[in-house]
């Protein structure tokens, strides 16, 4: 495995611990001396691929290639100082929840207020309805894999000269630059998103994205491409369904123009055709003539899917007594 042969220690408790876990997922050695109350799934996305050990932890530090550190409070004896003095060649990654010495630094966080501060839940939900948040701790995950990068980074450069580097990650930028359209927004126009729940919005109206199938969901969208949208009318054609779509010169509009009021007509049209059939055949239809097309796969889907399986996804563990199925490793050597 291509990380087997890195030592890995890892200080965190809760944010930050995603970022070893990558690194286990490589096949580094990562050893973890943080405890935590989360449930087993939490448990098995941070805490999968680490292990234990009764080694005194300086001296595991000492053999160390790459320390973890999260925003708890450490003795002088673990501080990014004393660390580099005792080796040189150690990589230091604090992952916190704002940056080192800016305005924020010190304030309590929680997975949702960064959530809420980076911007993100201004965006998602339906208009006139309180914001939410997106499933999970993603503001910590993305923390983490942030995380990762830097000390992956500061490996590669390690293998130049030799020498360690100390790293900080913000877990409060890493959920802002996750939102890459609103910052450039505000930057360039001074406009702050809003909430537009099941719309895209383009030129003077908004189409719908995700439409109910026979059995699920699946996304769509009502756009300027015309090649999308003649192969689309002609497979409601041959169902008799297409009704006036039929009768557009899809060359000679501009969706993006046109009043909200026709298009919601049309989309009431495409939604009837859809809700006829399921995502399986909508999905070999749409790959077959470029619809455009995506089922939306449930969880259950995505565990039972045969594609992932034959392909090695998914392992088996046991995480706080449960077993639970885990995402395997994320890359696999291919011999000669």
């Amino acid at each position: 495995m291509m990380l087997s042969h890195i030592k890995v220690v890892d200080l965190t408790r809760d944010l930050g611990a995603y970022a070893g876990t990558l690194l286990a997922r490589m096949g580094a050695q990562v050893v973890t001396t943080g405890t935590t109350e989360r449930d087993a799934a939490e448990l098995a996305m941070d805490q999968y691929g680490k292990t234990t050990s009764d080694t005194p932890l300086l001296d595991l530090i000492d053999a160390a290639d790459i320390v973890f550190r999260g925003p708890e409070d450490c003795p002088p004896e673990l501080s990014p100082e004393a660390l580099a003095k005792r080796n040189p060649k150690l990589i230091d990654v604090a992952i916190l929840p704002f940056d080192a010495g800016r305005a924020n630094d010190g304030r309590p966080a929680t997975d949702l207020t960064l959530m809420a501060r980076s911007g993100l839940m201004t965006i998602v939900g339906d208009p006139g309805r309180p914001p939410l948040t997106l499933p999970g701790r993603q503001a910590w995950a993305l923390a983490g894999i942030q995380g990762a990068i830097a000390a992956l980074t500061a490996l590669n450069a390690r293998a130049a000269d030799g020498m360690g580097q100390q790293a900080q990650v913000s877990a409060y930028r890493s959920a802002v630059l996750a939102n890459y359209r609103e910052p450039l927004t505000w930057e360039w126009v001074g406009k702050v998103g809003t909430r537009t729940g099941n719309l895209l919005i383009r030129g003077k109206s908004g189409v719908r994205q995700v439409w109910r199938a026979k059995d699920g969901w699946v996304t769509w969208a009502l756009v300027d491409n015309q090649p999308m949208m003649r192969a689309t009318v002609a497979r409601m054609a041959e169902d008799g369904m297409a009704g006036e779509l039929a009768e557009v010169d899809w060359d000679a509009i501009l969706v993006a123009d046109m009043p909200q009021d026709v298009l919601q007509r049309w989309e009431g049209i495409v939604e009837a055709w859809l809700a006829t059939k399921d995502r399986a055949t909508l999905t070999v239809l749409s790959n077959k003539h470029g619809m455009g097309l995506s089922a939306i796969s449930e969880v259950e889907d995505v565990l039972a899917s045969d594609h992932l399986a034959a392909r090695g996804l998914w392992e088996e563990t046991i995480v706080a007594g449960k077993t639970v199925k885990v995402p395997g490793m994320l890359f696999r050597e291919v011999g000669p």
